[in-house]
This record gives structure tokens, C-alpha cells and sequence, in this order.
């Protein structure tokens, strides 16, 4: 009988081991699976476009929303990484994140966009190779400690570079001594050619006399520069938080009200963000910052990048169990102590909760 009772525990715990050692397998062999790397670009008064790291499962749940906790998420779901969403308002802040369909908790974390302010005219050129412009830059004065917007550029008839982060313009309101210059190119390079730029400082899509913010006759050099001042009034006291248009044009003919179309030159549109201090833009890209952990896999330090030095965490294994609770420092998290497997991160940074996965290995 003894032997009998040996000879049972002894098979039942060789079941058990033989569980053990397959169930750590599957749940290491469980797929990452929430989306990473969202990003937000081409971005328009009523669209923008979202792209995001491939999952395994080839199916993704974009959500978007007005910007704000209380505000109620829309959603589309499709089988590539990248969705245009239409139908936006203009001037509005937007949060977006992505979902893996098969596993609706891997989410990922919210990245937050503004779309561009409307523009109720268009202007072409109907030839821009006998002139048209090759360089426009914007210096803010110094002081503020914003950048040069420069733009280089071949002949179109109308380019708007209001989508490109990398051609932004920065402004201080009732800033005094920023810089316009504009290089023009070309066969034909008349003095009677008109050099004019608007800014929609009031940001509601006409531009008006009162915002022609430069206005040259073109002569024989080849750069035209002015100087310029950002009105104090500008946008009701500093209320737009999103990129008025800066229109310039290089015609051979005076385009009233920045709208119309005209026979030799070229449109260049471009965005202009405003600011009433100048840390606004340091402060802006801080708090838009997306969130991420590196190494993953990790073994025994993890990093946290994007969020403040010391916050509360809480991690979670694949199961949904607490294992290891705490507060980072200087961003980074000890998970030595973690067995092998995937685990999900709970952090909760300036009011906003983010749940990210990791693979302990």
C-alpha cells in the first residue's frame, strides 16, 4: 500500500512539473501586442493621419476624441497600421491612441494633436518657372530663444508646408524686431514683381488688410527682408492654441487679400504658432511627449522616458496579478526580481494613467 501511495505522488507531481514547465512556456511565447510608435502627421484643418507599430494580429481600433478626460472616444477599426481621420474640427485638440482588436486591453498610450486653423480663399500661380521663390526665413527676435524657421524650396505654383513640423514658426505676441526674408529664383526677375506675406492673426481664415504683415515691390537683389511686429491683440489676447497661416506670395501682379490666382510666381503657406511667453514651446513638447520603456525585453533596470522623476507604479502579471508596486527613480524601475514572462507597467503621471507591456527575459 505504501508503495502504491509513493508510486501516485510520484506521478502526480511529475503532471504537476510537466504543467508548470509548458504553462511558462505559452506565457512566454504570448505575443507583444500592444501597439507602439504612434504617430500623428499630415496634419489639416479637419484631418490628420495616424500610423502605428505592426501587431501580430493585424487589427487595430483607432480612438480618438476632443482633448479632455470627460470627452467620449470615436473609434474605426481596420487591418493596416494606419488610419487618415476625417470630419475634424479646425483649431481643436485631439487625443488618439490604437487598440490590438484581439486583445482589447493592450492599448496604447495617447498622443495629443491640434488640427490647423481653416482658410476660407486659395492662391495659385499659373507658371512658377520663370519666377518663383527659393528660401523664406522667419527669425523671432533672439531674446525669446526661438529658433529660425527656414525654408528652402524648388518651383510650385502653391505648396503648403503648414504640415511640416520642421518649416513651424514660432511668434511671441507684441514681439517687436522679428525678421522676414525671402530668396527668389528664376529666368524672370522683373522690379515690378510684388513680394507680400500675410498672417492670420486672428486666426479666422481671411486675411485682412490689417494683417498684410509685409508688402515689397521685388528690385534687383535677390533677397527681400523686413522686419515686423506680432500685435499684442493678436488671436483675443493669446486664445489660439493651434497654427494660423502665414501666406506668402511672390506674383508679378498684387494679389488682393492673399486670395486669388495670377499669372507668374508662387504660394508658399506655412504655420505660425503663437506664444505669450517664451518657454511656451519648451513647456508644450514636454507635456506632449509620448511615453515608452526601454530595454524591452529587460533584464533588470527598466527605463521610463517621458514622464516626471518620481511617480507612482504598479506592475501586473499576465494574469492580472499585482506583483511589485513602488515609485520610480530618476525614471527607471528595478524588475530583477521578476520571473521570466510578460508583465504590464501602470504608471500615473500629471493626472493621466498609462498602462504599458514589457517581456522580463
Amino acid at each position: 500500500m505504501t508503495k502504491k501511495l509513493l508510486f501516485l505522488l510520484l506521478v502526480l507531481s511529475g503532471i504537476s512539473f510537466y504543467q508548470s514547465k509548458n504553462l511558462d512556456k505559452n506565457v512566454l511565447e504570448i505575443p507583444f501586442t500592444v501597439p507602439t510608435n504612434v504617430l500623428v502627421s499630415t496634419i489639416t484643418a479637419t484631418s490628420a493621419t495616424v500610423t502605428c507599430s505592426s501587431i501580430p494580429s493585424s487589427n487595430y481600433l483607432f480612438e480618438y476624441r476632443t482633448s479632455g478626460v470627460g470627452a467620449a472616444w470615436n473609434s474605426a477599426q481596420t487591418n493596416v497600421p494606419i488610419l487618415t481621420i476625417n470630419s475634424l474640427q479646425s483649431c481643436t485638440k485631439y487625443d488618439v491612441r490604437v487598440r490590438d482588436m484581439s486583445n482589447p486591453s493592450d492599448v496604447s498610450v495617447i498622443v495629443v494633436f491640434t488640427t490647423l486653423s481653416v482658410d476660407n480663399c486659395t492662391s495659385v500661380s499659373a507658371d512658377s518657372g520663370l519666377m518663383h521663390i527659393s528660401n523664406v526665413t522667419v527669425t523671432p527676435l533672439p531674446v525669446f530663444g526661438f529658433s529660425p524657421m527656414i525654408s528652402n524650396s524648388v518651383n510650385s505654383n502653391y505648396t503648403d508646408y503648414r504640415p511640416d513640423p520642421t518649416r513651424k514658426v514660432n511668434l511671441v505676441y507684441g514681439s517687436t524686431g522679428n525678421l522676414f526674408s525671402m530668396t527668389k529664383s528664376g529666368t524672370l526677375n522683373p522690379s515690378a514683381a510684388y513680394v507680400n506675406v500675410w498672417i492670420d492673426y486672428n486666426a479666422n481664415g481671411i486675411f485682412e488688410t490689417s494683417e498684410l504683415t509685409v508688402s515689397a515691390t521685388s528690385n534687383t537683389n535677390n533677397t527681400i527682408t523686413s522686419s515686423f511686429t506680432v500685435p499684442t491683440a493678436a488671436a483675443v489676447g493669446g486664445a489660439i492654441n493651434c497654427a494660423v497661416t502665414m501666406r506668402v506670395i511672390f506674383s508679378n501682379t498684387f494679389v488682393p487679400n492673399g486670395c486669388g490666382n495670377f499669372g507668374y510666381g508662387e504660394v508658399e503657406d506655412y504655420g505660425v504658432y503663437f506664444s505669450t511667453t517664451p518657454n511656451l514651446a519648451t513647456n508644450e513638447t514636454e507635456k506632449n511627449k509620448e511615453i515608452s520603456l526601454f530595454p524591452n525585453p529587460v533584464s533588470d533596470i527598466l527605463n521610463i522616458a517621458g514622464i516626471s522623476s518620481e511617480i507612482d507604479f504598479e506592475i501586473y502579471n499576465s494574469v492580472g496579478q499585482k506583483v511589485s508596486s513602488g515609485k520610480t527613480s530618476d525614471n527607471k524601475v528595478n524588475v530583477h526580481q521578476l520571473l521570466k514572462g510578460i508583465y504590464s507597467i501602470q504608471i500615473r503621471d500629471k493626472a493621466k494613467e498609462n498602462r504599458l507591456k514589457f517581456i522580463k527575459k
